[in-house]
């Protein structure tokens, strides 16, 4: 007996209604995922805190700044007297180990002539070096010597070196996170719920400190050493983080 086999068919106007239905399947699958999502949103709760941090440290880099200034008829003449002043000064400078000394600013000007006060033409010539220390007391000997030889003292301050503030912000951001978590902790505590998961991080240092100025030490070299205390200074890192709790 011969056994015909058997076809299913459907019918052209079924297909249609047959495609929608399972599309129509996919969209509450879809639904139903969203739905869960959104519930699983609805049951967690975002903590925004924000920390600081403050580290206190004495600073560990004296600069001095020092200019000479020449005047003469001509450019030439100033600049000569000026190059030779900074030359002597930069050379007395190197001759000291621990030091760094760097030229700055070089300024020439012409300044016109003042009859009202009998007051001829002149150039002018300007330039600053910058002499810093990790130790003061190499570098404060040489304050009476250098302007012994007519420069002036504009500047002599405290400050961080670039090392030393990386350590300390480094320091003072780990203390804000710190505080972070702890605070994390005890809201989550107080409002029933877990922390789950962190989720951003921001942290930012606040500005460098301001150099400290001194006194401006004495123009005689026979003088003593000026003094120049170093006064702790404060490093600063905000921490800003968001937390996610849940039941």
């Amino acid at each position: 007996m011969i056994q015909t086999p058997v076809r299913t068919h459907v019918r052209p106007f079924l297909l249609p209604l047959l495609i929608g239905a399972i599309a129509m399947a996919g969209i509450t699958q879809a639904h139903a995922a969203d739905s869960a999502a959104m519930a699983a949103d609805t049951a967690t709760t975002k903590l925004r805190l924000s920390a600081t941090g403050t580290v206190h440290a004495p600073p560990d880099e004296l600069t001095a700044v020092f200019f000479a200034e020449a005047s003469a008829p001509t450019a030439a003449a100033a600049q000569g007297q000026v190059n030779a002043q900074v030359d002597k000064a930069m050379g007395i400078a190197h001759g000291v180990a621990g030091l760094t000394v760097n030229a700055e600013s070089y300024t020439v000007h012409h300044q016109e002539a003042d009859p009202r006060i009998s007051h001829p033409s002149q150039w002018i010539a300007r330039q600053s070096i910058r002499i810093s220390a990790t130790d003061g007391t190499i570098l404060l000997p040489l304050l009476g010597r250098i302007q012994s030889d007519n420069l002036a003292l504009s500047r002599l301050d405290w400050s961080l070196s670039r090392a030393h503030r990386t350590a300390l912000v480094q320091q003072a951001e780990g203390l804000a996170l710190h505080e972070l978590q702890q605070r994390a902790q005890a809201a989550a505590t107080a409002l029933g719920l877990k922390i789950a998961r962190i989720e951003s991080v921001n942290l930012n240092d606040q500005d460098m400190p301001s150099p400290m100025p001194m006194m401006m030490a004495a123009r005689a070299a026979s003088m003593s050493a000026p003094q120049a205390p170093a006064a702790d200074q404060d490093v600063t890192a905000q921490a800003d983080a968001t937390f996610i709790l849940h039941p």
